[in-house]
C-alpha cells in the first residue's frame, strides 16, 4: 500500500516523467537456474510463469520469503470467491462495518473507500473497490465476511497456502498493511512489528490458482476507472493502481496486461503481480521491490519481464490430442470382450519451450497407470501420464511437479461370458502347448 500522499505526488511524477523513460538494455547474458538469460532483472525477487501449466520461465532469488504488501488481497480475494462458489457468500450480501474497520477506513493516508459506521456494503462493491483501489478496510471487510472475524479469515488464509504447499508464508493479516498501521485491530498471537511475507514462487502460485479456478476476475482486475457508490455523498473515484493497463499511464502497446495487483509499503517497495497474453499464451509474472527510479519502476521491470519471456519462450505442442503413445497404444483388458482396448491422450500436450527448441530437444515420458484393466472398462478411464522434459531446461514448475496430459481408453469395454471366456482359455491352452 502507499500512503495516499505519496501516491499523489508519484502520480504527478509518473505524468511528466513517463515520455522521457527508456527501458535498459538487457545486460552481460546471466546463467537463471538452467535457461540462458540474457535478462538481470533491477530488483529484489522476481519470477515469470506460464500461467497455464505453472512452468517457471525466469526466477531471479524466486524462493526468498519477502514482504508483499498489498499483493496479500489476491488471497483474500480467492476465499471470498470460493465461498461465493460454495454457496456460502452472494454477490448481493450486505454488512455494516464494525468501529474498527470504520476507523480505519476512515484515515485518508492509506489506501481506502470511506465506509459509514452505519452503512451497509455489498460483497460486490467491496470486491471491485479492494480489486481496482486496494481498499484496505474492504478487503477486511470481506475477511469478515467469509470467516466472521479477522483472527479467523487468517487462519483460513495460512490453511489454504498450507494446502497449496506453501510452507514458508507468514501472514498477519487480510490487507497487507503493515501491523503498525491497524492500530489495535490486530490478530491475536501477532504484533505491530508484523507484516506479510511470501516468495515470488509462492506469489506466483496463488495468482496461478486465482486465475485457474476464477478467471473471471480479470473483469475486475482490468477495469482502469470506477467510482465507488457512484451518486451518493460518499462517491470516491477508484483508478486502478496497475498502470500498465489501457488508458493509464505506463500502458505499453505491445502487452496485453489485464491484471492483477500491486504493492507498496516502506519494507516491501514496489511490488506488482501481473499477468498478460501474446500470442495464445498468458503469462505471470512478480517483482518484488523492484530497483530503479521514478514512480513507475516497478512497471518498468515488469515489462523488461514481460518482453523477455515473450522473446524466449513460446508454446509447441508435442503430441496431439486422441494421439497414439509410441509403445503403449493399447491396454491389457482382463475378462473383456475384447483383450486389447486403444489407448489415446485427453488432449494435446502443449508447453513452454524456449524459442530454439526443436522436436528433438523434447523427450517424452510415459508413465503407465494401470497395465491392466478389469472388465466392465468405460470409455474415458485413465491409463497413463504423458509429460516432457526439454533439454537444458531445469526452472520446472511453480508447484514442485511437470505438467502432463492423461492417457485414456477410447471405448468401453464390457465384461466377457462365461462361453467366450471358457473357448479364449481352450484356445491359450493349445496355443501355448504348441
Amino acid at each position: 500500500m502507499m500512503k495516499k500522499f505519496f501516491r499523489t505526488i508519484v502520480a504527478f511524477l509518473a505524468t511528466i516523467t513517463i515520455g522521457a523513460t527508456v527501458l535498459p538494455a538487457a545486460t552481460a547474458s546471466a546463467a537463471t537456474d538452467g535457461v540462458e538469460s540474457t535478462l538481470n532483472l533491477n530488483a529484489k525477487a522476481a519470477i515469470s510463469v506460464d500461467a497455464k501449466t505453472g512452468k517457471v520461465l525466469y526466477a531471479k532469488n524466486a524462493t526468498t520469503a519477502l514482504p508483499i504488501a498489498s499483493m496479500t488481497k489476491l488471497i483474500t480475494v480467492y476465499l471470498l470467491r470460493e465461498a461465493i462458489k460454495s454457496g456460502k457468500v452472494k454477490w448481493t450480501d450486505k454488512i455494516t462495518p464494525d468501529h474498527e474497520i470504520y476507523k480505519i477506513s476512515q484515515d485518508k493516508s492509506l489506501s481506502n473507500v470511506p465506509l459509514r459506521a452505519d452503512g451497509s456494503y455489498s460483497v460486490k462493491e467491496l470486491y471491485q473497490a479492494t480489486l481496482i483501489y486496494s481498499a484496505n478496510a474492504a478487503a477486511m471487510e470481506l475477511g469478515d465476511i467469509v470467516a466472521g472475524s479477522q483472527d479467523k479469515f487468517i487462519d483460513m488464509m495460512n490453511k489454504k497456502l498450507q494446502s497449496w504447499g506453501i510452507s514458508d508464508a507468514t501472514i498477519v493479516n487480510a490487507c497487507g498493511l503493515d501491523n503498525s498501521d491497524l492500530g489495535e485491530y490486530i490478530v491475536t498471537g501477532t504484533s505491530k512489528t508484523d507484516e506479510n511475507r511470501m516468495s515470488a514462487k509462492d506469489m506466483a502460485i496463488v495468482a496461478q490458482k486465482l486465475l485457474t479456478d476464477f478467471p473471471d476476475v480479470l473483469d475486475t482486475t482490468s477495469i482502469a476507472h470506477k467510482t465507488f457508490r457512484a451518486g451518493t455523498d460518499d462517491a470516491t473515484k477508484m483508478d486502478n493502481w496497475d498502470w500498465m493497463l489501457p488508458g493509464l499511464v505506463y500502458n505499453q502497446s505491445d502487452l496485453n496486461v489485464d491484471g492483477l495487483k500491486t504493492g507498496t509499503t516502506d519494507a516491501a517497495g514496489e511490488c506488482f503481480t501481473g499477468t498478460a497474453t501474446k500470442n495464445g499464451m498468458r503469462i505471470i509474472t512478480v517483482v518484488l521491490n523492484a530497483g530503479g527510479t521514478g514512480a513507475t519502476k516497478r512497471f518498468q521491470r515488469t515489462a523488461e519481464l514481460m518482453r523477455w519471456t515473450f522473446s524466449n519462450w513460446k508454446n509447441m505442442t508435442i503430441v496431439g490430442k486422441n494421439a497414439s503413445i509410441a509403445g503403449h497404444k493399447t491396454v491389457t483388458v482382463d475378462k473383456g470382450k475384447d483383450t486389447t482396448v486403444a489407448a489415446k491422450t485427453s488432449q494435446a500436450v502443449t508447453v513452454p519451450v524456449p524459442t530454439a527448441t526443436t522436436k528433438k530437444d523434447v523427450t517424452l515420458s510415459y508413465k503407465a497407470v494401470k497395465k491392466t484393466v478389469a472388465a466392465p472398462v468405460k470409455k474415458g478411464t485413465t491409463v497413463g501420464d504423458v509429460t516432457v522434459s526439454v533439454k537444458g531446461d531445469t526452472l520446472g514448475y511453480v508447484d514442485g511437479s511437470e505438467t502432463g496430459v492423461k492417457v485414456a481408453t477410447t471405448k468401453t469395454v464390457e465384461k466377457a461370458g462365461f462361453f467366450r471366456l471358457l473357448f479364449r482359455g481352450i484356445g491359450n491352452f493349445f496355443s501355448n502347448l504348441f
